[in-house]
């Protein structure tokens, strides 16, 4: 089955303050061009005082959808200037201005082109995912101290939720001159379902419960739903959340559950042992000769 153009992709967007924070740093975009037939997705975590992350998530988006806009003929070079230049240009405005010094900001893309063709561009801890034949997989990889620690074998994704330098990045937007930009080409196929995420949900709702929720709900509804979970959660951060399908009769579409979770089953409750038994009948026998005997 081929693929339509990606202006026929669906999909659902939000973004929220969370109940914690008083300011949201998060910014996410969505941009369209039909005649190259690409469509860009793009999320942004900012962090840096009460103004600089909100400042440089948009700057961030704001810089992706100019690049894009200007074309270029090989998307996975795209996204690469795309979240440079954002880095520089964010990098510039805090050396310029002392109140957005230190600012800074992850970035996250997905571009989808006509023929079946997507790719990934990242830089820090936000997050892509995709939920494939009900296999859901991270296809990002996070750019943090936790994250190299897991991959090096040293601690467990669980452990990785409660270590002290969990919300440490090694690579961001605009904290250096320069940045290395991540890109993995993606290839697409019906039924394909992608999420874009800022650590607001990741850090909070499981993957098996995100899974779910991804594989029984419309992209506006599960953008939706997965923020009000992460509220539920305590919504310790800003919350953003991108949802894109790709059209198509995949198996995992009205499944629910999508994700099996084994869990290790209690071992099965057994009776006191057989000499017990007996040790309990001769004692009852005990008894009742010296209860005739009175």
């Amino acid at each position: 089955m081929s693929i339509p153009d990606p202006e026929h992709f669906a999909a659902g967007s939000l973004t929220d303050v969370g109940q914690v924070r008083e300011v949201n740093q998060d910014s996410l975009g969505e941009f369209a061009d039909p005649a190259r037939g690409r469509r860009l997705f793009i999320v942004a975590d900012g962090m840096g005082g009460h103004l600089g992350g909100e400042v440089a998530s948009r700057m961030t988006v704001e810089t992706a959808a100019e690049i894009f806009a200007a074309g270029g003929n090989d998307p996975a070079e795209l996204l690469r200037v795309a979240l440079e230049t954002a880095n520089e240009r964010v990098h510039e405005a805090a050396q310029q201005d002392m109140d957005l010094a230190g600012m800074g900001t992850t970035g996250v893309c997905l571009l989808f082109q006509s023929g079946g063709s997507g790719w990934v561009a990242h830089v820090g801890d936000s997050r892509a995912y995709r939920l494939r034949d009900d296999v859901f997989e991270q296809i990002t990889e996070d750019h943090s101290v936790v994250g190299a620690l897991i991959r090096m074998g040293h601690i467990t994704e669980d452990e990785a939720k409660q270590h002290p330098q969990r919300n440490e990045i090694l690579r961001a937007i605009g904290t250096n001159p320069e940045v290395e930009v991540q890109v993995t080409p993606l290839e697409l196929q019906p039924g394909d379902r992608f999420l874009l995420c800022s650590d607001g949900l990741s850090g909070l709702v499981p993957d098996a419960e995100i899974a779910e929720v991804l594989g029984r709900m419309e992209p506006e509804d599960a953008a939706r739903t997965l923020v009000q979970m992460a509220n539920l959660e305590g919504g310790n951060d800003n919350i953003t959340v991108q949802v894109v399908e790709v059209p198509g009769n995949g198996p995992q579409k009205k499944k629910a559950p999508t994700t099996e979770v084994i869990v290790p089953s209690a071992p099965p409750r057994q009776g006191p042992p057989t000499w017990l038994w007996g040790v309990g009948v001769g004692l009852l026998a005990v008894l009742g000769w010296l209860l005739l005997r009175r």
